[in-house]
C-alpha cells in the first residue's frame, strides 16, 4: 500500500513557473535521477526547512513573491507530509519575527523553490533522502547497471 498523497496548488505566473521549472532541472541535475513535480517541490521544502530562519525571512523579503505568484494553478503531487514540514516552517518564521505578517503557504513554497539552484550539492541530496524517505515519489528504476545475460 502507498504512502498517503495529495495535491499541492502553486499558483505561479509564467515567472513563477521558470522557477519552478529552473528548480526541477537543477535537482535532477544534482540527483542525476528523473523525478516527479511534487518531489521537486517536497525537496525545496526539506531544503528550506534546514536553513537558518533568519536566510528565510530576508528572502521572503528580497524576492518578489507578488510577480512570481500568478492565477495560473499547478496542481503538484505528494506525499502528506510536505505541508506538516512547509507548516513547521510557518512556525518557526512566527517565533522568529512575533507581530510580522505571517508569510502563505504559496509564499513557503516559491522561496523554497528559489533557493533550491543556490543549495550545495550535499544539502540538496540530503533534502532528496529525506523527502524520499518520507513517501516522494522517486522514479521506478535507480539501477544504471547494465541488465545481466
Amino acid at each position: 500500500m502507498g504512502r498517503a498523497r495529495r495535491s499541492f496548488k502553486l499558483r505561479l505566473s509564467p515567472a513563477g513557473l521558470d522557477v519552478l521549472i529552473d528548480s526541477h532541472c537543477h535537482l535532477i541535475r544534482v540527483t542525476r535521477s528523473l523525478m516527479a513535480w511534487g518531489t521537486t517541490l517536497h525537496v525545496a521544502v526539506e531544503h528550506l526547512s534546514t536553513l537558518p530562519t533568519d536566510i528565510i525571512l530576508n528572502q521572503l523579503k528580497e524576492a518578489d513573491i507578488d510577480a512570481l505568484s500568478g492565477n495560473e494553478e499547478h496542481h503538484v503531487g505528494a506525499s502528506n507530509g510536505l505541508w506538516d514540514i512547509a507548516a513547521g516552517i510557518m512556525q518557526r518564521l512566527e517565533v522568529s519575527a512575533p507581530g510580522a505578517r505571517t508569510p502563505t503557504m504559496g509564499a513557503i513554497y516559491i522561496v523554497a523553490l528559489l533557493l533550491v539552484t543556490a543549495g550545495d550539492r550535499k544539502s540538496l541530496l540530503q533534502a532528496y533522502e529525506r523527502a524520499v524517505k518520507s513517501g516522494a515519489r522517486t522514479p521506478a528504476s535507480t539501477n544504471t547497471e547494465e541488465p545481466s545475460e
